[in-house]
């Protein structure tokens, strides 16, 4: 028994392994193809797939439709946009029209400080921290150069809360920078407190502005934009109403505001240099008028005196009588001397003239022209 036992056990081990089936081949076969098959689907997926365009710097350019920030009505218009992503928020730096003199151009940089989408953050991080005065005083120097900036001691806020404000001059050129953070909270110590914060900076410089309208631009700014997490609170929490409201002895009347609130006045532009003065045209000369003196009036000389001996008149009565046909002698004239038929003068009669006195003579003719009526007339 024992000799038939080992026989067996030998006969076992030297007996040759089974062979593999049919079925377990094709198994086998059936499951390298399919590993192969999706290798290869991995590799055409992976060539069909395009690289997605990144950029080196964290800089864009977007639309100023999507400014966090806008101005007033009326304000300063938007040339562009600019937008860098942080790890830890957004910044934007807003540019403005205007500018005056200046070098640098007119600008707001805004800062949104917050929970922020990890996949297109950056590398870097904002800070957080409160502003101080020597970061203040910094600013001013790196943001006006040459300027004599003064931080005015007074205390303004607007629709979002208080800010700060420091003017200068630069000739004709009046320059503002403004600077406001709005936080909800900045206690540390709570695990969920709210982590949204704004920082904004405002550089305007306008030619003959004034301060009043600089500031103006503060008071009109709107913020355009948020972020979508619940944490992200920078406004705090909103204010109560009015304590008077609903309460007795606290009438309320429908009176209008003292004044509307400061809005942006833009200034005026300068007034244009006067123009030249048109060429002034020569009249024309009024034609000469030549006057004609008027002839003076012909005056009429006296004619000259008698020249000769004295003719006596006729006698006054004639030596021939009447009857003789001749005519009676004339009588004498007042001042003439009678002449007696021979010839010779009488004496003068009283009241006459001696007998030297010269006869009178008939006045002569003048014509209608002035002249003296000749013998053949005028």
């Amino acid at each position: 028994m024992k000799a038939r036992q080992s026989q067996a056990a030998a006969g076992r081990a030297h007996r040759p392994a089974r062979r593999p089936t049919i079925a377990r081949i094709g198994s086998r076969r059936t499951a390298g193809a399919r590993i192969g098959g999706a290798l290869a689907l991995a590799l055409l997926a992976g060539c069909a797939t395009r690289g997605e365009i990144d950029r080196f710097s964290a800089v864009r350019d977007v639309s100023p439709r999507e400014a966090f920030v806008m101005p007033g009505a009326g304000g300063p218009s938007i040339l562009g946009v600019l937008e860098r992503r942080y790890n830890n928020g957004v910044e934007q730096e807003i540019v403005l029209s205007g500018g005056g003199f200046v070098s640098s151009s007119n600008m707001m940089r805004v800062q949104f400080i917050g929970p922020v989408d990890e996949s297109t953050s950056g590398r870097t991080a904002l800070s957080e921290r409160s502003l101080a005065r020597t970061e203040i005083g910094r600013e001013l120097r790196q943001e006006f150069p040459g300027v004599a900036m003064v931080r005015s001691p007074l205390y303004v806020q607007n629709r979002y809360g208080p800010f700060g404000y420091a003017t200068g001059r630069s000739g004709a050129t009046a320059c503002l920078y403004a600077w406001q953070r709005m936080s909800g909270t900045d206690d540390a110590t709570l695990i969920l407190r709210p982590r949204g914060i704004i920082n904004l900076r405002l550089r305007l410089c306008e030619a003959g502005a004034s301060e009043a309208q600089l500031l103006s631009v503060m008071y009109g700014l709107g913020i355009n934009a948020f972020l979508n997490h619940f944490s992200w609170v920078p406004y705090g929490a909103p204010p109560g109403p009015d304590a008077a409201l609903g309460e007795t002895g606290a009438p309320i009347y429908p009176v209008a505001p003292a004044g509307p609130p400061i809005g942006y006045t833009p200034p005026a532009p300068p007034e244009p240099a006067p123009a030249p003065p048109p060429p002034r045209r020569a009249r024309p000369a009024a034609p000469r008028v030549e006057r004609v003196a008027a002839p003076p009036p012909q005056v009429v000389q006296p004619l000259p005196a008698p020249v000769g001996p004295l003719v006596p008149p006729p006698p006054a009565a004639s030596a021939f009588p009447p009857s003789a046909g001749l005519p009676a002698a004339a009588p004498a004239s007042p001042g003439i001397p009678a002449v007696t038929a021979v010839g010779a003068p009488t004496a003068p009669t009283a009241g006459t003239l001696p007998a030297t006195t010269r006869p009178p003579v008939a006045p002569p003719a003048v014509c209608a022209d002035g002249r003296l009526m000749s013998t053949s007339g005028c």
